[in-house]
């Protein structure tokens, strides 16, 4: 690891070295304050061995080649050097300039790769400005257009619309902004040629980046003075007739036949006050045009200073709503974003003088500008522009509520950072002294970017308003006397241009602006990140989906019924502004639940034929909460004293009938709100039903109907049967969950621990299995031993067996000898049996033997001692004895052949089932003490991949690193529900390739770090109760990110690369998941999953996150993701589920499986179905299993069987492409077969067919051959 470490001379000496002197703009002399070098700098790992990576593509980016062979950006065809050249020509000494390129790379960036990736990807996104000649010429057309307008006469809105008809030939609507203009409006439409027409937007600048859709250039066209009247600014007039002022030219560019362009209306800010014209090309137009990708705008704009400033304020009012008659509009609510709207209509070129004068003078600020724009596009911040095919192309892409306007804004954040805030006297009396500028003109864009995330999200948005500095050289003088400071005091969230009069954020929701500043120190938290790649998850893949973000996702169908008119029309459209009322009741009513609650719809900008009234907006928005997971299950709401008179009124205003005064425990007496619940299920839907519950009572949804979530869809996929639940358990695991077996596995441990009459005591217990670490895919539940072959049908009676490592204390009697050893246990396992009889009354205890034991085996460890508790659990206990790995290791070293192959798999169960096993399990319990929704995550992965029939396929340690995985990386928030973990890991699964890249988990240091956490904690509880952190497992931009060390992970690349070397057709190792406590990355998937299966599980994991992203709000539209096709199997196997021991575990079990068809215990109550088994409790007995697996060792190679070991009623399988071919014939071929010719043989499948249904006589119902 080589530290960034470089002083400012430096930094801006070696970018300052990239031009010349004569180049080099006027710099503003203002102090900087820079910022320090672990704010600016990252290091960077060596990687020159490494993985080269993949190409920085991305469907949401990349851009269809051109027809003529040319990529934008491709750099020019190499050409070898002739035999000529001088040795010293090819190998020249680098140059300063590239000597400070290397250095800056070293220094800079987080890895060396990351500079290669970011250089690839702007040749991607930069437009080729250099070829758009074709644009060129559409633009000077569009100017003759212009210029040839007639005028029109001022006239009533009757007579102006006809005008218009007459103008066009056609019916054109003009996009009038609410409030609707009046028929016998005294006002008069006119029309005149425009006064000016300018190129902006970000085009001219080249600032421009590719994204999903089309690009913009935009064109404004000022309207004239003479058209407008002061009294314009209220009610709309201005916005009326500048939507008949666009309607005119549209009919006029409509016509041009030489033009060769569609024209429609756009809204791009969805508030009606921002409609412009979009013109498209048409099919018949230039070829090279459309080649291009790129509409043209037209914006209307007025002249500025044409109103009085001070009136258009934003603590103002220029609406008056349902007040017709009221004298003086200041009285009323202001209009802040009416008036924003009105006045940044005359800004757009001062702004460009503004943004290009910044971008002369700073290299670097046009590729960081679209650095940012590409960050924020694949976070949903800002519209895209899709038509036709590309609304196909990229379907579902979200964007935040009340972020139109992201790019620019961004762009303007950052010169603002660039030249410093403006001094000025701030909110509420403070005053506000200039700082100096945050950042350096010297700059490359890479820091200019991390400048913006740093200022994003460490500046207090919610309290501290930012105004930027006043520039009157580009007519952004400050306006501060008509325009105070003090008049943004309204709004939630500030940032002020130049010219001290339009809040670039009056649009914004607090939450949404909240949202981003989320993303700036997620984003942060990953460029510190040195470790690791993130620049796929930084900039390649598109994040807008609330379901991939959020912890709680859905779908809500607001209500645009509104009392407050004035808010309504301000807002610009009832959409707006339920959104608005939405945002604000949910931040009230989940409180300190949720870190924030964001809403969401359709990205791509409406359009509509200029014949057309506007589209109505869809009130039907998608929405996510990120909760905090330390109070986001609190079951009471605590309010104000009912001293505070003021205060309990408006608890109960908001609360309703549901707040109460209590009384509680400590003495205190408080308003508050008690939610009850009676299972977990109904703890983790708390959030959701307070929600409910807020948004209901307050008229943002008029039923409950009309809120519709994500993860109750996933609800009971965990759980067995309600009432086969009860029949079969003494608890039900869903009122007790996991508890009930970690209270039967503490009283064993207690007798265990308290066995004296052993030859040697148990001094250690160390649980391995899945369920007492609380990830099992099931709880088990209490099994009822007593009323097994009775009331507990055999559907239900599996009994799943947890197995117990047990250290006993250190002796010399323990024999130097493998054989005597495993002798010594089998003997100890007796002793353990009979001390414990007595003790724990009604409990069977067993030594068994492994399934794949084999007699007269001597050196591996095969037994154990399984007990089974009367309270319905049952547990399998191993003594581990250190001395078997010494013994074991020695073996291996001195033996060879197949002695030695015994040795070596002796060797590698020792360590998975004693070192690895033991140390898997205690540091993911320390992740799930931290993290209590890991457990659901694997739960519902594991429910996955087996509902795939993949039960066998993948082992359930690998799904427990996968979800590991999602938990420890700096890509994102650690997930605070299952749901959200499932859909993170299936992502991880789409877009990891297994094949060419090695998935690496700081198992350890992730466990570490639990630790530390859980302690922190703890020291805080104990100083002073109830004071410890909200949650310290929320990311800051500040907090660490947790990874492996640069050597474990160069240890980790080396042994994959290895492994693929040794076997690169991939038998073995498919899935190469490394950890800081294994660094070959094969310890738990070696065997399993399979290439195939691995190539499989990814195609799975696309199609369901790109089902869930739907997003699914329905149950039947869940079980899609957990219903596989039997299709893809050559044929099936049928099972009876009333002999199936798992059946209970089913996802749709049906109750004829344990239920007597026609005899009944009591006159409302159907008896149990006549028990097959008895009422022995098996431990373990899984008949389904055991049949695949001895239909696997009686027919290797044959054919592939696929189930779902959770209650599966098919069984699937695969011929072997190999057997399907004919083969000569030959004695102890090894299969059954029919001649095919004289010399040659084919697999007999259907004899084998009928063996596999003679085999499983009385579990196979029938069998099932595929047609094709």
């Amino acid at each position: 690891m080589v530290g960034a470490k470089r002083k400012l001379s430096r930094a801006e000496g070696a970018n300052k070295s990239a031009r010349t002197e004569a180049e080099q703009p006027t710099v503003p002399e203002d102090p900087v304050e820079m910022y320090s070098d672990e704010d600016m700098e990252g290091g960077f790992e060596d990687l020159e061995d490494g993985d080269d990576g993949d190409e920085p593509e991305d469907q949401d980016m990349e851009d269809d080649e051109e027809e003529d062979g040319h990529v934008q950006g491709a750099p020019s065809k190499l050409t070898e050097p002739s035999e000529s050249s001088a040795p010293d020509a090819r190998f020249s000494v680098p140059s300063l300039e590239e000597i400070h390129g290397l250095k800056e790379t070293s220094e800079l960036y987080m890895n060396n790769m990351f500079k290669l990736q970011l250089d690839e990807m702007m040749r991607q996104i930069r437009p080729d400005f250099e070829h758009a000649q074709t644009l060129e010429q559409a633009l000077r057309r569009m100017h003759k257009v212009f210029d040839s307008l007639p005028s029109l006469p001022p006239q009533s809105l009757p007579d102006a619309l006809s005008s218009l008809e007459r103008l066009s030939d056609a019916r054109i609507v003009p996009p009038f902004a609410d409030p609707k203009p009046r028929e016998e409006a005294a006002y008069k439409f006119s029309f005149e040629k425009p006064s000016n027409i300018h190129l902006v937007g970000s085009w001219p600048l080249r600032t421009a980046a590719r994204r999903p859709g089309e690009l913009d250039v935009d064109v404004e066209v000022c309207m004239p003075s003479a058209l407008f009247q002061e009294k314009d600014t209220f009610n709309a007039r201005y916005f009326h007739k500048r939507a008949f002022y666009l309607a005119v030219i549209a009919s006029a560019l409509q016509k041009d036949a030489k033009l060769g362009m569609d024209v429609e209306f756009m809204d791009p800010e969805h508030n009606g006050r921002s409609t412009c014209l979009v013109l498209r090309a048409r099919d018949t137009s230039s070829k090279e045009f459309r080649k291009f990708k790129t509409v043209i705008r037209v914006h209307a704009a007025h002249e500025l200073g044409l109103f009085p400033l001070g009136r258009l304020a934003p603590n103002r009012n220029s609406l008056r709503g349902a007040i017709a008659d009221a004298e003086e509009g200041s009285r009323l609510a202001p209009t802040p974003q009416y008036n924003s709207s009105l006045v940044a209509d005359s800004l757009r070129m001062p702004h460009l003088l503004f943004l290009h004068s910044t971008a002369e003078a700073c290299a670097g600020f046009a590729e960081a500008s679209q650095l940012l724009k590409t960050w924020a596009t694949q976070r949903g911040f800002g519209s895209l522009l899709l038509n036709g095919s590309q609304l196909k192309k990229y379907p579902g892409r979200q964007m935040v509520a009340g972020s139109e306007n992201t790019r620019f804004m961004l762009t303007m954040l950052l010169a603002h950072l660039l030249h410093g805030d403006e001094p000025s006297s701030g909110l509420r009396g403070r005053t506000l002294h200039a700082q100096r500028p945050k950042l350096s003109f010297g700059y490359n864009s890479y820091q200019l970017m991390r400048g913006v995330f740093d200022f994003l999200a460490k500046h207090p948005w919610a309290t501290s308003p930012v105004y930027m500095r006043a520039q009157p050289r580009y007519g952004l003088a400050s306006h501060a006397e008509q325009v105070p400071p003090t008049s943004f005091s309204a709004a939630s969230r500030v940032l002020v241009d130049p010219s001290g009069c339009v809040n670039l954020l009056a649009a914004w929701p607090a939450a949404s602006v909240d949202l981003l500043q989320q993303e700036a120190a997620q984003t942060l938290h990953m460029l510190n990140d040195a470790e690791s790649d993130c620049f796929r998850a930084l900039f390649l893949t598109p994040r807008t989906s609330p379901v991939e973000t959020f912890d709680e996702a859905g779908v809500v169908t607001l209500s645009t019924r509104s009392d407050d008119t004035v808010r309504r029309l301000d807002a610009g459209s009832a959409r707006a502004y339920a959104i608005e009322h939405m945002l604000g009741i949910s931040a009230t009513a989940l409180g300190s639940r949720a870190w924030n609650v964001a809403v969401s719809y359709s990205a791509p900008a409406t359009t509509w034929a200029l014949s057309e009234e506007p589209p109505a907006l869809s009130r039907k928005v998608e929405f996510g909460v990120r909760l905090n997971a330390e109070h986001a299950w609190r079951q009471v709401e605590h309010g104000p004293p009912p001293e505070d008179a003021v205060s309990c009124t408006s608890f109960r205003a908001f609360w309703g009938d549901v707040a109460e005064l209590r009384r509680f425990r400590d003495g205190r007496v408080l308003e508050s709100v008690v939610w009850p619940v009676s299972n977990l299920d109904e703890r983790t839907a708390l959030p959701r039903r307070v929600l409910q519950h807020a948004l209901l009572r307050h008229g943002c949804i008029t039923k409950p109907s009309k809120l519709q979530f994500v993860n109750p869809t996933f609800d009971g996929l965990l759980d067995v049967k309600p009432d086969l639940a009860h029949r079969a358990y003494l608890k039900s695991p869903l009122e007790v969950g996991f508890s009930a077996v970690q209270g039967a596995y503490d009283v064993l441990v207690k007798q265990l621990r308290a066995m004296d009459d052993l030859p040697l005591s148990v001094i250690g217990v160390q649980p391995v299995a899945q369920a007492l670490r609380s990830m099992s895919t099931f709880a088990p539940g209490p099994l009822n031993l007593a009323e097994l072959g009775s009331e507990v049908p055999d559907c239900a009676s599996y009994l799943p067996v947890h197995p117990l490592l047990l250290t006993l204390e250190s002796s010399g009697r323990w024999p130097d000898d493998l054989g005597a050893i495993q002798e010594m246990k089998a003997a100890l396992y007796e002793r353990m049996a009979a001390v414990l009889g007595p003790k724990l009354p009604g409990a069977i205890m067993r030594v068994v033997y492994d399934r794949d034991a084999e007699a007269g085996e001597t050196i591996q460890d095969q037994s154990s001692l399984q007990i089974t508790l009367p309270a319905g659990f049952a547990f399998s206990c191993r003594i581990h004895h250190d001395r078997e790995h010494h013994l074991l290791e020695r073996l291996v070293r001195s033996s060879s052949g197949a002695a030695r192959r015994r040795a070596q798999d002796a060797l590698t169960r020792y360590d998975q089932r004693f070192v690895h096993a033991a140390a898997h399990h205690a540091a993911l319990q320390a992740l799930y003490d931290q993290y209590p929704s890991l457990g659901t995550t694997v739960r519902l992965v594991e429910r996955w991949v087996s509902a795939q029939m993949l039960s066998t396929q993948v082992p359930v340690e690998a799904i427990e690193l996968l979800a590991v995985a999602v938990y420890t990386s700096s890509a994102h928030t650690p997930p605070a529900t299952g749901v959200a973990g499932l859909v993170r890991v299936l992502t991880l699964l789409r877009d990891w390739h297994h094949r060419e890249t090695v998935l690496i988990v700081p198992l350890e240091a992730a466990s570490r770090r639990a630790h530390e956490y859980r302690q922190v904690k703890a020291d805080a509880d104990r100083k002073a109760p109830g004071t410890a952190p909200a949650d310290l497992r929320h990311i800051t931009a500040t907090s660490p990110p947790v990874t492996v060390t640069s050597t474990q992970r160069v240890a980790a690349e080396q042994a994959f690369r290895a492994a693929r070397a040794r076997d690169p057709a991939i038998h073995h190792s498919a899935w190469s998941i490394a950890t800081d406590l294994d660094e070959s990355g094969s310890l738990w998937t070696h065997e399993a999953p399979s290439v195939t299966i691995a190539d499989a599980l990814r195609q799975l994991a696309d199609r369901a996150v790109a089902h869930i992203e739907s997003p699914v709000v329905q149950k039947d539209e869940t079980m899609v993701l957990f219903t596989p096709s039997l299709k893809m199997y050559d044929f099936v196997l049928h099972l009876d589920p009333a002999v199936h021991t798992r059946y209970a575990e089913s996802l749709q079990p049906d109750s004829s499986a344990w239920l007597a068809k026609d005899k009944r215990a009591f006159k409302n109550l159907r008896a149990v179905r006549p028990s097959l088994y008895g009422n022995e409790s098996r431990p373990g007995w899984d008949p389904v299993g055991e049949y695949v697996e001895l239909l696997q060792s009686l027919y290797p190679g044959i054919f592939h069987l696929f189930y779902d070991h959770h209650g599966g009623t098919a069984i699937g399988g695969v011929w072997d492409n190999a057997m399907k071919k004919p083969h000569p014939f030959k004695v102890m071929l090894g299969y059954s077969s029919r001649p095919e010719s004289k010399s040659n043989v084919v697999l007999n499948t259907e004899a084998i067919l009928s063996e596999l249904a003679r085999l499983g006589f009385g579990l196979v119902k029938k069998v099932e051959v595929s047609s094709t």
